[in-house]
């Protein structure tokens, strides 16, 4: 991938690159693991005929070598982060979040990474962005540690030095103090913490709880954002992106939750919204879908088969 996508993303134009990287997955897609099986969940969850459900499996296995090659672009000079144009639904509420300098907890899940690019906009998140997440593994043991690797170091580069602004992670998988460092920048002002609350989560470990999401009857998830918006007595806010056919990025806010009383309930407001976003669209997202529960498009929901 790397031998073949980074070229392509220095060489090519736009539109060319990303097409080989189309080009590159359409193998995937076509073999039994993954093609067939996310040919498989696509069909259920979506009730689409044969080609279109395979167009959706074709697409969802391209996202990630898509979203590498405009991560290398953007990291080459190649693309201009600076003349994205991107577009804002429901703000008026976030903005008075930003004027007023207040920290808050941005919700956000594991959209196409191109889109996520544009949150870590100092015009969109002012202040000092802190990103909540893994960090990429160390060794490699098997291909699949191999292309995390270089595929999500790829991303966290990209995102802290595209746009040269002030910038942390908490890494959740290193040791204790990415809790501590949240609560510390959360009690102050300017500070905005970027959490993606459908991140894999252990099924014993402490602060968790299960409930359906978008294709899967069961999911686990960390109630870890809710906690820390309850402690810090700081807003909430959630925010699905998605990248147009044009390049343009849109960015759809949630109403702020200034107040958590009840951290599941909470938890399940945001969710309800990310799996919405799934179910439209579905090749912009990067994690595994399901084939356990059905999108009902006339009333934009999940349900189960």
């Amino acid at each position: 991938m790397q031998a073949f996508l980074a070229p392509a993303a220095y060489l090519l134009p736009s539109s060319w690159a990303f097409g080989a990287a189309k080009a590159l997955a359409l193998p995937l897609a076509v073999l039994p693991s993954p093609g067939l099986t996310a040919y498989r969940r696509m069909r259920r969850a979506f009730g689409q005929g044969r080609w279109r459900s395979f167009q959706l499996a074709w697409g969802w296995i391209a996202r990630p070598f898509q979203d590498f090659v405009m991560h290398k672009r953007v990291l080459y000079g190649r693309e201009n982060i600076f003349g994205w144009r991107i577009e804002e639904k429901n703000a008026d509420e976030v903005r008075k979040l930003r004027e007023s300098g207040q920290s808050f907890i941005l919700a956000t899940g594991h959209f196409e990474r191109a889109a996520l690019l544009a949150i870590a906009s100092p015009c969109i998140t002012p202040g000092n962005l802190i990103q909540v997440t893994h960090a990429p593994p160390k060794q490699v043991h098997r291909p699949y540690d191999l292309r995390l690797r270089l595929q999500f170091g790829t991303f966290l580069k990209t995102l802290s030095t595209a746009w040269r602004r002030p910038f942390e992670f908490a890494y959740t998988n290193t040791d204790q103090s990415a809790a501590r460092l949240l609560y510390e920048r959360l009690k102050l002002p300017g500070n905005v913490v970027s959490i993606s609350l459908d991140a894999p989560w252990p099924a014993r470990s402490s602060g968790s709880y299960c409930r359906p999401f978008a294709g899967k009857r069961e999911r686990r998830f960390s109630t870890g954002a809710t906690q820390l918006a309850k402690l810090t007595q700081s807003p909430v806010v959630s925010c699905v992106c998605w990248r147009e056919d044009d390049g343009s990025v849109v960015l759809e806010w949630g109403s702020p939750i200034h107040h958590v009383e009840n951290e599941i309930d909470t938890m399940n407001t945001l969710i309800d919204t990310l799996e919405a976003a799934i179910g439209q669209r579905p090749t912009q997202y990067v994690l595994e879908i399901g084939g356990e529960r059905r999108w009902n498009a006339a009333l934009g929901r999940w349900e189960n088969l």
